[in-house]
């Protein structure tokens, strides 16, 4: 009997050292097929400059193609849905953003949990608005705009990109903080059309993404008074923060980060993390978010799951304040 017991030993022995180092291979070879990068958004905009730097960056470590797959509609729930759907072996990967903060508490039916349905890999990126105002504005500063505004209660207007966007809780914020009212008008789409509008002094302010606003504070058409970050920008270093300009305690920033389908092989999730902290941190990668306006940074999937978690409360005050219901 203990020959017989033992050669069952030696005999699950061997199978378990077999899956073992199957296990192993299958780690080491992913990934073995192009992987597809989803996207909310349609190609040209940031999101899809951000995810194809990515793509390109994983393309090259991992030596197997990374595609972006663009898929936009309602704020990015369209790409989450397509991810969360998606088989968790490695081969679909999101490019998630700060909508996933917002969504829970903008729609009452979501078919992609933002928190539920996905697994997190690391940080990719965040990004950063600026205070715009006319020139013939007589404000030079936040603090003056503040008072000018207060002088005209329910008078201004601030434009965005949508309800729940990033360009309109900056203004919310920025309004409740600053104890101003003033008409929020959504536009549709891109900021083009509000920038016509700014120009034409149809709108008092607009608070938007310091990439897009460069070409028209550089060509003296918009006046920035501060960006909405911790630090000042390196593309705007004459231009205070909204903390240190008039708001003590106010900072709004965007961000991108990759997500996966919940139940994912943590060994993929570890290596996708380790390839993203190296490459965030090279010059080409720094230089390329840095040409945007935005800052490249990693994180352990651990530190990306309680940002996340951190976003969602947040952004649900700020929902609250504006009186923003689901839908």
């Amino acid at each position: 009997m203990s020959l017989r017991r033992s050669a069952f030993a030696l005999g699950c022995s061997s199978l378990l050292g077999a899956a073992l180092t199957s296990t192993d291979a299958n780690a080491q070879a992913y990934p073995t097929r192009p992987v597809r990068l989803v996207v909310g958004n349609a190609p040209g905009g940031s999101d899809d400059f951000h995810g194809r730097l990515v793509a390109q960056r994983l393309t090259e470590s991992f030596g197997q193609q990374f595609v972006v797959d663009n898929r936009s509609g309602s704020g990015g729930m369209v790409a989450r849905t397509v991810v969360a759907k998606a088989a968790a072996d490695g081969y679909t990967l999101l490019l998630g953003a700060a909508s996933m903060a917002t969504s829970p508490h903008l729609y009452s039916k979501q078919q992609a949990d933002s928190v539920r349905d996905f697994a997190p890999v690391s940080l990719v990126a965040k990004t950063y608005a600026v205070l715009l105002v006319h020139p013939s504005v007589p404000a030079k500063t936040a603090k003056e705009f503040i008072a000018l505004a207060r002088t005209r209660a329910g008078k201004l207007n601030f434009g965005s990109t949508g309800v729940g966007g990033g360009p309109h809780l900056n203004a919310e914020l920025f309004c409740n903080m600053a104890q101003i009212k003033a008409t929020h008008i959504p536009y549709k789409g891109a900021g083009a059309g509000i920038y016509v509008d700014l120009l034409a002094g149809q709108l008092d302010f607009y608070i938007g993404p310091i990439s897009t606003a460069l070409a028209f504070i550089n060509a003296g058409k918009v006046r920035p008074l501060a960006v909405t970050g911790a630090t000042r920008s390196a593309k705007l270093p004459d231009v205070p923060t909204m903390a240190e300009a008039a708001l003590p305690g106010y900072e709004m920033s965007g961000w991108y980060a990759i997500f996966v389908p919940a139940g994912t092989p943590h060994d993929i999730v570890t290596s996708l993390n380790s390839v993203l902290v190296k490459q965030l941190a090279s010059p080409e990668l720094r230089d390329g978010y840095a040409n945007v306006s935005s800052e490249a940074r990693s994180s352990t999937p651990e530190e990306l799951a309680k940002y996340l978690a951190s976003e969602i409360e947040r952004y649900g005050r700020i929902l609250k304040l504006a009186g923003i219901q689901p839908q």
